[in-house]
């Protein structure tokens, strides 16, 4: 699925850096977008945890596990790939929602070193436009080994495919 042409990559503010700190080695990752839909609509793709795999590229199930008032168990496989070769990646996360604000995505176990994320929501006036700033901030370290010269683009670019497939997704549903 490709994102419409005017949610083009420029518009997705995409960052990822190597870091070091407390004696680890992680790629933090950041990206942002503003959305002409509502929070609840940008809330409800965010957390249709069952379907993410229908539209997130390279997501291949996304299932929830286990589910309360505002958390969730989420396993996830996914397949990202870097020219001719792709790694299959397996997680178990724990999901923690504050309705309409944030979601906080934390390790359980899986494929990863370590793996923490947060989506947040904002709504916000862009251009005399009402819509939503949504972001992605988070911090990861694979399992196996990613090339230094290539893993911080590789990995920049996959935050910025799937943020972009996300705002994509928002849009679709919020003209429906």
């Amino acid at each position: 699925m490709h994102a419409p042409q005017h949610l083009s990559s420029h518009h997705v503010q995409a960052h990822a850096s190597r870091v070091r700190r407390d004696g680890m080695a992680f790629f933090e990752l950041d990206a942002s977008a503003f959305i002409r839909a509502t929070p609840q609509q940008a809330w409800a793709v965010l957390t249709d945890y069952d379907r993410l795999a229908e539209f997130v590229p390279d997501l291949l199930e996304s299932r929830v596990v286990s589910r309360n008032a505002t958390e969730a168990v989420v396993e996830q496989h996914s397949a990202p790939g870097f020219l001719f070769v792709s790694q299959s990646i397996r997680l178990r996360l724990r999901v923690v929602e504050q309705p309409l604000a944030a979601i906080d995505v934390a390790l359980i176990e899986g494929d990863m070193q370590h793996y923490a994320a947060q989506w947040t929501l904002a709504p916000e006036r862009l251009g005399g436009i009402d819509g939503t700033r949504v972001s992605f901030r988070g911090a990861m370290e694979p399992d196996f080994f990613v090339p230094p010269l290539v893993g911080r683009p590789v990995v920049q670019a996959q935050v910025r495919k799937m943020v972009e497939a996300v705002m994509a997704e928002i849009e679709r549903r919020s003209m429906h």
